[in-house]
């Protein structure tokens, strides 16, 4: 199942207490508030307390089917008309590609395609060299014939203003032939081939860096994914310079009846969800200089939903907080049956990084010994080469591109 709520024995559903009502609250407050989708700053709720209303937040916390909160909501039902895509046969293997430069000629490059995203790679190196996304921008395929009617090469072209041109063939006419023909399948399936994208042209040397639209996004994001905010608030900027981290925000990514959510902590809602397709609608990525999304590479088995679920339940409805005391905890308390029973644990509150990063010991692939409270957002970006999971680990950035 897809969902982390998709759990299938009678015993699992009943760990699951739904209570829609609070579901329902945690989503309001992004529908209307902007202010919610601001970032933390290390200035703001220093002496931040937490009230004793929130102990009645973690009463019956709940993941269920979200059914709509209301019959005039578009930006709900707009999500309804995403496109569902087959997943379409992959491809690996080598292909020679011509360089630009004549002296060159042609070398040896690995190549993927995998769900209408073509990637070379350097053979001796396996580096990264170039990302052609069909759903964010438009190619022509154009294929190069002998005298025989043969496929000898073909090109790839983007469409916009732009003179660049991909050029491969394979070890053979028949490695040729397959490859020109899986690309084609893909291509075909593409959003580039629905609409006019040529949106990526005015950047220089586009192909060098991975990207996903945000529709990818919709489709492809699932349980536990990252998904990190660069934003332009003078706060975010104080934040990073202080951090030395090209980030100020982190979220996790959630699957609720096929249906994509941002799990995070924020100052003026505290832990809630937010609906990927009310981000997109509203046009909050406005609000930041860049979002950027991490694949979590690991095994979803229902132990892994299972364990994912009970942590949004948890917490779930519970306070925002950054506080200095918080900063200079350096180990972990070990959390006893007990001792999750006492006052002290269920008024827990969390800053953004600090939320992932315990979700992520829940779950194993992080030390339990280490403070959440060490973790900031940029330790989750691909820079940082010192967080190592444990039994999982995450794919490169993709720079999310919302100009569909």
């Amino acid at each position: 199942m897809d969902s982390i709520t998709g759990t299938e024995t009678h015993q699992q559903k009943n760990n699951i207490t739904c209570n829609e009502k609070l579901v329902q609250q945690a989503i309001m407050n992004s529908y209307h508030e902007q202010e919610f989708r601001q970032t933390i700053s290390l200035t703001q709720n220093q002496n931040q307390k937490v009230s004793d209303d929130n102990k009645n937040s973690q009463v019956s916390l709940i993941l269920c089917p979200v059914q709509g909160s209301d019959n005039n909501d578009d930006i709900h039902n707009a999500n309804l008309t995403s496109i569902i895509r087959n997943r379409i046969e992959p491809c690996f293997g080598v292909l020679f590609k011509k360089s630009p430069h004549w002296v060159q000629g042609y070398k040896e490059r690995q190549c993927s395609i995998v769900n209408r995203v073509f990637r070379y790679y350097s053979k001796e190196q396996k580096q990264l060299e170039g990302v052609l996304n069909f759903d964010v921008q438009s190619y022509q395929l154009i294929e190069i014939k002998d005298k025989y009617g043969n496929i000898i090469e073909f090109i790839i072209k983007p469409v916009g203003k732009i003179e660049k041109v991909f050029q491969f063939k394979g070890y053979q006419q028949e490695d040729t032939r397959k490859w020109f023909n899986i690309i084609k399948i893909h291509l075909h399936d593409s959003l580039g081939f629905l609409n006019q994208l040529t949106s990526l042209c005015k950047y220089q040397r586009y192909w060098r860096h991975e990207r996903i639209s945000a529709q990818q996004l919709e489709e492809e994001g699932d349980d536990g994914d990252i998904i990190l905010f660069r934003g332009k608030d003078i706060n975010c900027y104080v934040q990073r310079a202080l951090t030395q981290d090209d980030f100020d925000h982190v979220g996790l990514l959630l699957k609720i009846e096929n249906e994509l959510f941002i799990f995070e902590a924020l100052p003026s809602s505290g832990v809630a969800l937010c609906r990927w397709s009310t981000f997109n609608l509203r046009k909050w990525y406005s609000m930041y200089e860049k979002v950027v999304y991490r694949k979590l590479q690991t095994n979803r088995s229902v132990d892994f939903k299972v364990k994912l679920s009970d942590f949004v339940k948890e917490n779930l409805g519970k306070k925002y907080s950054c506080t200095p005391s918080k900063l200079l905890i350096q180990k972990s308390i070990v959390v006893t049956e007990e001792h999750s029973k006492n006052e002290e644990y269920k008024n827990r509150t969390y800053f953004c990084s600090e939320l992932v990063a315990k979700c992520y010991k829940h779950l194993g692939y992080l030390p339990k010994l280490i403070s959440s409270t060490q973790y900031w957002p940029g330790s989750f970006s691909q820079k940082n080469t010192k967080i190592q999971l444990q039994q999982a680990s995450l794919s490169d950035e993709y720079l999310i591109d919302f100009c569909m």
